[in-house]
This record gives C-alpha cells, structure tokens and sequence, in this order.
C-alpha cells in the first residue's frame, strides 16, 4: 500500500506538471494578439517606435483598406488609382459587412491594402500566413511574394488552396505596401480569419518553427497512442475502450494533420482542396461517436446504449451526406455539426459527473481532463464563428492534456493488473503446494540437488562469459596506454628528451596515463554490465569547447610521433552569432576512453604526412564531435558491423590497438548511455574515414554565465 500511494502521488505530480506547461504554451497563444502592440488606423500601420529586439513579432491586426469585387494591383498604386478606401478589420471574414447597402456573403473577391511604417528598415522581414480563404496573393512594394490557390473574379477560374506560409519581405525603405487579392467561391467563409503575423525573419521563422513542432508532436502521440491502444485490443479483444480510444486517436491523428500548420499541405503541396475540407469535417464529425463509445464502455453503468446507439446513428448518417454536398454548402451548415458535437460533449460530461460521483477508478482525472478538452471544443467552435477573438487551435492543447491524463490511467490500470496478477498467482501456488506436499517431501532432496546443480551451472556459465569478456577488454584497453607509456620512458632513458621541461612534460602525460589506466582497472570489472546500464558513471558539468580541447589535448603527442598534421576546429552555431557554448554532462574518463579509440583508430590506418581533423559544433541542443582522417578507409561489406561487439576483419578498424573488437561497441554503449548516439558519417577506401558523435547538452534554453563557466573550467 505504502509503495501504491508513492506512484499515485508521483503520477499526481506529473499531471499537473504537463498541465501546467501545456497550460502556459497555450496561454502564450491565446493572449498573442492581445498584447501592447500598435494596431492599423484607416490603413496605416506606424511601428517605427516598436522594439523588435525586446519584443519580436506582432499580429498585422486593425483597420485595412477593403475594396470589394476590384482587384487592385501595384500598378494601381503607382497611378494612384486606388480611389477612396473603405475599412476592414482583422481578422475577420468579410462575411457580415455591409458594401453599398448590401450584406456581404462569403461568395465574391476583394482586394486589402496596408501601409507599414518603419524606422529599422534594414532589417530582413517576413510574414507568417495564415490559412486565406480561399485564395490569394500578396504583393509587398510591388513585388509578389506569396500566394496560394488561383484567384479570379469568377468562380471557374478560381482554385481554392489552403496552405500556411513563411513569405520574406526585403525592403530598404521606411515603408512597407501590402496589398492582398483575395478570392472565395468555394467556403461558407471569406477574408482572412486568422492573424497576419508580421516582423524580424528570425523571429517570425521561430514561431512558425515552434507551432510546427507542437502539431507534429501532437500528431506524434495520438499516432503512437493510437497504435499502442490497437496493440493492447489485440491482445485483450474484450477491452473494446482499448480499440475506441485507439480509432479516435488515429481519426484526431489525420484531423491535426489537415488543420493549424497544415502538415499534409506542406508535405503534399498539391493535395487536393475540396478533400482536404471534407476530411476535416469528416475526422471531426467521427471522432465523436469514437469518443462516445470509448466512455461508454469505460463506465457501461453510467451510459445508456440507447443514446450512444442515437449519437452513433447521428453522426454516421453526417459523414454520409458530406462528401455529396458542394463545400460551400456544408461548410454553411457547420452549425448542425457543432450541435452534434456539443450533444455528444453534454452526454460525454454527464457520464464521468456520474463516474466520479460513484467513487469510478479514475474519474477524478478524466472528469479534469473532459472538462478542460470540452472547453477548449467549445472555445474552437466560438472562434469559427467569430464570436470569441482567440485562436481555432486551442482544441489541440486540451487534447493533448487528455491524452496525457489516459496515458496515467493506463499506467495506474496496467499496474495494478499486474499487482493483481502476482497475487493471485502467490495464492494460486499456495493451493497448489498444499495439494503435493507428499511428492516434494519424496522428492525434495533432488530438486534441491537439481537446483543447486543448475544454478551452479549458470554461475559458472555467467562467471565464464564475463571473464573472457574481462580478458578481452583488459587485453584491448591496457594495451594502447601501456604501449605508450613504454615509448615515452625509451624516449627519456635514450636520451631522446635532454631538457627538464622536456622530461617534466613527458612525467606528466606519463602520470596522466597512469592515472587512466588505474581508472580503467577499475571500471573494467564493471563494463560487462555496461550494456545493462549497471556501471556508475561520474558525471560533470563541462562546457563544449572545454571538453573538446581536454580530449584533444591528450593526444597531441601520440599523433605527433606519427607524423600525422593534428587539427582541431571548435564552431557555436545558431541564430544569434554572439552565443556561447553550451554545457554537457559527461564522465570525462568515459568519453576519453571513447575518444582514445577513434583517435588512434585513426593513428593505426592514417599514413605519415596525414590528416587527423577533430571538428565540433555545438548548435545549442547537441554537440557534434566529427573525427576524421586521411587514412585507408572502411570497406562498404564491414561498414553495418563496425560497432559489433567482437567483430573483427583484418579490412575494418576494430580498436586503437586491433585487438578484440571491443574499442568501438565500448564507445557506442558510452555514447548512448549520455543520451547521443556514434556512428560512420562518411568513409572512402584510400581517401579516409570520418566518424562521429553527439552528446545532448545539459539545458539548450540556459547558456552558462562567463563568469560561473570560468570557475567550473578553470581547472
């Protein structure tokens, strides 16, 4: 019980962890165009006040010039033939507006014109679009920069298209013309509905880079929830939530595929419009019944088949007539979808109050979670109709805290089974053990000879198997540091070094590899349960280029006997050029016995006069380690086996010293085990082979201070 309280309490903790940081990143969406940035009057929008380096990009929102049914065109501008402008704000469709004593519908093409005030006009811009319905193209000064589908005046000539888009916007002027042609025949809808955002390239690029790295990690995990659901059907097909909650997830899957960043038009440019339209609705009118059912079997006692047969029936026959209708048509009737899914929500919350107040095993967390999804669906639902002035894509925040919040339940559902599981086979060989007291008292004798045999077995077994792997990685990591150590005491008793210096720098590196090898000594006892992640390893905190000069340092020496150039070239990539390195945590021993072996890997097969190049760059989420050489090179037959454990060839590098194979699979276990992984970057026989590394580093959002990295590396 103590030790089930602990979990309970830990899986409590984490929830609330993942909601609060899904919270603030959905927080920071909502309350973008809300902030203190200026918005356009009458067309003009002034931003030579506004401080791009503190406070980055901003929604091009306010008063635009509208002409509706003109097409105007840069030209048009030249020869100020504009005319008098009316105003449009955005965003917001056209849809409502009043032209001309007439209501406009979504049905018709305009133009929209803003004017950009700017002070830092040297600056390289860029404009971050929105899906535009339904059709569009963007002139900036006169140059077209962007657009999407095929606008026209008449609706067979014009294509639909949806697609977000990262357009650059050069200007060297104080002051920037957007002029926007916007045509829809083919959705309920027309204008821009969402926010232009609008300022530095590096900044604008961020965001857009981030809000494809939310929808990609949402489609990530309701693909692999999805899947793993379908899994646990298959093997208990009595768990039919399993397979509802699975079907859902992978229908929601496809649905965040087709809306926010768009990731199959942008991976598919040319995917069909009209499809894409009708698999949105379609994905969410089917979600619902998924939905419906998954509770429905999660608490049958709480639900009625009768409404979840009407809910199932209701929704069926929608995604049976939509893909007959014209979009414009049933994107009109959006509503009638909206009051399915509120219907299936009121049905969905009533089921888990029930659940919860009947003391259900986890309707606590899921009735949290319900709650907090349904208001994001109806918060969507608002937006689409323009009567909240939010974001469409807080539906995908609260599914992924729902998401979260089923997986905790699984773990606790999964672990309590298997608690159950043990007790009642403890009980189960009790009953059994009662039945046959007699046989084992005959036979008890035996079996204990039998088992203490077979046990002695395995121990001599294991014994025999990590004492020829001990054998093996002493003869293969002794080796290389005794043979040079040996070659620097001939160098000083032949007289070779004649200087104190000489001779105290030659102590030391000697003492240095003493010191290795006495660590080596250590561990190697150890490294047979390195694969199993059961040797310790003493970590530090060191920063990129630290680490990397330490390594490098070590085997100046050793190359220089070769007669081998030794070059080492340290590069911080990144948008900002002033940025330091980051920091690692490493085992500084580990990755120098890592280090050894490629290097003298390479050493063992680059001919005198040639190259070793050790390159790293650290790009502030990893570092990259490349070690490469001029030497003789990998054959392509030996390249997939390199990193086998006791694999060896007389044409591949197994070790620093060609011993057992076990230098590069040794390597590999200490790489991954910092997280990072080892591999061939590139390999030519004759020309030489590079191989690489990368280590995480320790926190890529926090670069460490001058001044505490001086007193961590000082040593």
């Amino acid at each position: 019980m103590p030790l089930e309280r602990i979990s309970r309490r830990i899986a409590a903790f984490f929830t609330i962890v993942v909601f609060l940081i899904v919270g603030l990143i959905a927080g920071e969406r909502l309350f973008f165009n809300y902030g203190n940035s200026p918005t356009a009057v009458q067309g003009e929008l002034d931003l030579r006040g506004w401080d791009w380096d503190r406070t980055g990009h901003l929604p091009l929102n306010g008063e635009w010039e509208f002409y509706w049914n003109e097409f105007k065109h840069p030209e048009d501008l030249a020869a100020d033939r504009f005319g008098a402008p009316r105003y449009a704000r955005l965003p917001g469709s056209w849809n409502g507006t009043t032209e001309d004593g007439k209501v406009l519908t979504g049905e018709g093409y305009a133009t929209y014109r803003l004017k950009i005030l700017l002070s830092d006009h040297e600056r390289m811009f860029a404009l971050r679009l929105p899906p535009i319905y339904t059709s569009y193209r963007l002139w900036v000064n006169g140059e077209e920069i962007a657009s999407a589908g095929t606008v026209s005046r008449s609706e067979p000539e014009a294509k639909p298209h949806f697609m977000t888009r990262l357009a650059v916007a050069h200007t060297h002027l104080s002051e920037m013309e957007l002029i926007l042609q916007i045509s829809n025949y083919s959705h309920e809808k027309g204008g821009i509905r969402q926010p232009i955002e609008f300022g530095p390239f590096e900044s604008v690029a961020r965001a857009k880079q981030l809000s494809v790295g939310f929808d990609t990690l949402l489609i990530g995990s309701l693909l692999i929830m999805g899947l793993y659901h379908l899994g646990l059907f298959v093997v208990r097909t009595k768990e039919l939530a399993m397979l509802y909650f699975g079907l859902f997830c992978l229908v929601f899957c496809l649905r965040m595929a087709l809306i926010g960043e768009m990731v199959v038009t942008q991976a598919l440019p040319r995917f069909d419009w009209t499809l894409a339209l009708v698999l949105e609705y379609l994905t969410a009118d089917l979600s619902m019944p998924l939905f419906v059912l998954f509770f429905a079997s999660m608490y049958p006692r709480e639900s009625s088949r009768k409404i979840t047969t009407f809910f199932c029936a209701v929704t069926l026959g929608y995604a049976v007539v939509i893909p007959l209708l014209p979009t414009v048509l049933f994107s009109k009737w959006l509503v009638v979808l909206q009051l399915i899914v509120g219907a299936c929500i009121c049905y969905i919350i009533s089921i888990i109050v029930l659940a919860f107040l009947r003391r259900r095993e986890g309707s606590g967390l899921l009735l949290f979670a319900s709650l907090i999804f349904a208001a994001t669906i109806v918060n969507d639902m608002l937006y689409a109709h323009e009567l909240v002035q939010t974001t469409d894509k807080m539906s995908a925040f609260g599914l992924l805290i729902f998401i979260f919040s089923q997986s905790v339940l699984l773990s606790v559902k999964l672990s309590r089974g298997y608690g159950s599981e043990e007790k009642l086979s403890a009980a189960l060989t009790q009953l059994n053990s009662g039945l046959h007291d007699k046989i084992k008292e005959r036979t008890a004798d035996l079996e204990q000879a039998n088992l203490e045999l077979q046990r002695k077995n395995d121990e001599l077994s294991r014994m025999e198997k990590s004492r020829s792997r001990l054998l093996s990685n002493i003869s293969h990591d002794l080796g290389t540091p005794l043979t040079t150590i040996q070659c620097y005491l001939e160098a000083v008793l032949d007289g070779i070094v004649d200087t104190e210096e000489q001779k105290e720098r030659y102590l030391r590196l000697i003492h240095s590899k003493v010191v290795s090898m006495d660590r080596l000594i250590e561990d190697l006892f150890q490294l047979s349960q390195l694969e199993a992640r059961q040797v310790t390893f003493k970590k530090q905190l060191m920063r990129t280029d630290r680490l990397i000069e330490l390594l490098f340092s070590r085997y100046e020496l050793d190359t220089r006997n070769a007669g081998i150039h030794y070059m080492l070239t340290l590069r911080a990539d990144g948008d900002d050029p002033a940025r330091e390195f980051s920091a690692v945590e490493v085992d500084l021993e580990r990755l120098h016995q890592v280090f050894s072996n490629l290097i003298f890997n390479a050493i063992k097969f680059t001919p005198e006069g040639g190259t070793i190049q050790v390159e790293m760059i650290d790009d502030g989420e990893q570092l990259l380690c490349r070690v490469s050489d001029t030497g003789g090179g990998i054959n392509e037959q030996d390249l997939p086996y390199v990193f086998d454990r006791f694999y060896t060839s007389n044409r591949s590098r197994n070790s620093a010293a060609g011993g057992k194979g076990l230098g590069l699979s040794i390597s590999r276990e200490i790489i991954e085990y910092h997280g990072g992984r080892i591999w061939v970057d590139r390999t030519q026989p004759g020309r030489g082979t590079v191989f690489c590394f990368t280590i995480p580093v320790a926190n890529p959002q926090k670069k460490l201070d001058r001044q505490q990295s001086n007193c961590l590396f000082s040593s």
